[in-house]
């Protein structure tokens, strides 16, 4: 929350590559909204290929703020890659993407 008592929001680009070396900073930036106590929108639309550690990270992620409560983390725009990826991996309803 800011000063105001407003829930802050960021918002996350995931580049069209998430693959290891997108991890760790993936990792990093969520640890810090969710420190901050800030709802964060994950916009996936740009995903061309979604490797294993970047899935882990946003599926822990989502475990953490769900947990938590107040602050969210939602998934915008999955393209088609990403979701094919995370329904292979039998991962869409820990994402909460839905069918």
């Amino acid at each position: 929350m800011d000063e105001r008592g407003a829930q802050m929001d960021e918002q996350v680009t995931l580049p069209a590559v998430a693959d290891l070396t997108q991890a760790g900073p993936l990792k990093e930036q969520l640890m810090q909204s969710f420190a901050a106590g800030a709802s964060v929108t994950i916009d996936a639309s740009s995903v061309q290929r979604l490797s294993s550690p970047c899935l882990q990270v946003l599926v822990a992620g989502k475990q953490s703020f769900a947990k938590a409560g107040g602050a969210s983390l939602v998934i915008a725009n999955p393209s088609v890659a990403f979701r094919e990826t995370v329904s292979v991996l039998g991962l869409m309803d820990a994402l909460e993407l839905g069918k």
